[in-house]
């Protein structure tokens, strides 16, 4: 059972009515939804790290990193277990602070280790799930081991809620999962979308027409909220802002390749303006324009 609470969002103090539940519903791609989980609340103030996004949603923070965690009666699903067992063992204690609920299943959104290395402080009968793409990146890593690995498109029931598993295809890594849940019409993706936040550095050898695509897809979901694994709570005109940064930038240098410019001139002429006041353009966007070069040139 969820804990008597009372829940800080946004920094304003909201009480959350006795009972929530709501009716089965379709989503976007024709299912048929399952009925939400009942939401039992009155009163516990949420964890320091703790925002809660909707009915049975949050948002644990531990310094930069993001995870999301689904609390119903029955069951939690965590995901992102962060990059360091200390860490993760605060994430442990603050889902406990919330439910009595057993974790059930602790999710992998991709294969990174600053996200994922702090799993053995979960409960050892908890399932660990990945895409089946992170299999080969996890194979000698000091990351808990998963498993099950999942395809394109998994749903998992977690206390008559649908969280759904969703493979949009290569973004930053090729293992990046987004984890929607439609009934609260929130989505959650990690590193490969952010708000008004620059791709870090070079893009991680991501080739930047995979990483649109990917965005397109999460963009063709219907929800409100986007969740990112890194910076603040956005929705989802944030997705389509970020496709069109990277169309913009993809266009700008394919140009300037075109006209025989090198790497050096084109981050020493190429300029952005309407991104400037977006977090990490003064420190990636040089970077940002290597990446995309890499892949137009081959270099």
């Amino acid at each position: 059972m969820i804990k008597r609470t009372i829940v800080v969002v946004a920094g304003l103090v909201v009480a959350i009515g006795a009972v929530v539940g709501c009716n089965a519903s379709t989503d976007p791609d024709g299912v048929e939804a399952a009925p939400a989980a009942a939401v039992t609340t009155a009163a516990v103030q949420l964890p320091a790290q703790v925002e809660r996004l909707a009915d049975n949603i949050y948002l644990f923070t531990q310094s930069t990193h993001r995870s999301l965690f689904v609390v119903t009666d029955e069951a939690v699903l965590a995901t992102d277990p962060q990059g360091s067992q200390a860490t993760a063992e605060r994430f442990v204690e603050a889902i406990g602070e919330m439910t009595d609920a057993p974790i059930r299943q602790v999710v992998y959104s991709h294969h990174h280790g600053d996200h994922i290395l702090g799993g053995a402080a979960f409960p050892a009968d908890a399932e660990f799930i990945a895409h089946r793409n992170a299999e080969a990146h996890l194979f000698g890593s000091e990351a808990r081991s998963v498993d099950r690995f999942v395809g394109d498109d998994e749903t998992i029931v977690v206390g008559g809620l649908q969280v759904r598993l969703i493979y949009p295809g290569p973004s930053e890594t090729d293992s990046s999962l987004i984890i929607f849940i439609p009934a609260r019409r929130v989505a959650f993706m990690v590193d490969a979308v952010a708000v008004r936040t620059l791709p870090w550095r070079t893009m991680d050898g991501a080739d930047p027409h995979d990483w649109i695509s990917a965005l397109e897809r999460l963009d063709e979901l219907d929800f409100d909220i986007l969740a990112p694994g890194h910076g603040p709570t956005g929705n989802k005109s944030d997705v389509r802002e970020n496709i069109i940064y990277l169309q913009t930038l993809v266009a700008a240098v394919q140009e300037r390749i075109d006209l025989g410019q090198t790497l050096e001139e084109i981050q020493n002429t190429l300029l952005l303006p309407d991104y400037a006041d977006w977090v990490r353009y003064d420190e990636h966007f040089k970077e940002n324009i290597q990446g995309v070069y890499r892949e137009l040139a081959g270099a």
